[in-house]
């Protein structure tokens, strides 16, 4: 199984078409919000489920975090500024235990992040469209094998 995760797309006709091209082989999508309508595109034009949260930019009714289960492993996506993550991501994890998350997806900061620690993997895709990370990605695609999501950025022009 793959996933994919995306995030703060903000309406980018450019960006959207970069992940179309990219996540191929997903069977599931994450949006970590900033115009989570971008994840009902994607979801119609790549037939696929996607699952998005609002982000600070976005308006609607659309719930501000999910939690949910996947191959026995615990999933927490959210945006990511209700818990200041430009400044730190201590309020983040903090609630990710709480949750008992073993993945913590988030956005907000533009910065790709792929790291671990206690034991939650916290995962933030970036932003293709206004990124501010020394590299900018297409998003992360995590992929189940041996109990667990292995977890790479994925590269605009596909790796």
């Amino acid at each position: 199984m793959q996933i994919g995760l995306v995030g703060d797309t903000h309406g980018s006709k450019e960006a959207l078409a970069i992940i179309c091209r990219v996540f191929t082989n997903v069977e599931l999508l994450f949006h970590t919000g900033d115009h989570w309508q971008d994840g009902v595109y994607l979801e119609q034009e790549m037939g696929i489920p996607v699952l998005t949260v609002k982000g600070n930019c976005d308006y609607g009714s659309m719930s501000s975090e999910l939690l949910l289960m996947i191959k026995n492993k615990k999933f927490f996506l959210t945006h990511g500024h209700a818990y200041r993550v430009k400044f730190r991501l201590n309020s983040l994890l903090a609630r990710a235990t709480e949750l008992e998350a073993d993945y913590c997806l988030f956005g907000h900061t533009h910065r790709p992040l792929l790291t671990q620690h206690k034991g939650i993997y916290l995962l933030n895709p970036g932003s293709l469209v206004w990124s501010r990370g020394k590299e900018t990605y297409a998003g992360i695609i995590l992929e189940y094998r041996e109990n667990m999501f292995i977890s790479r950025f994925m590269n605009i022009d596909r790796e």
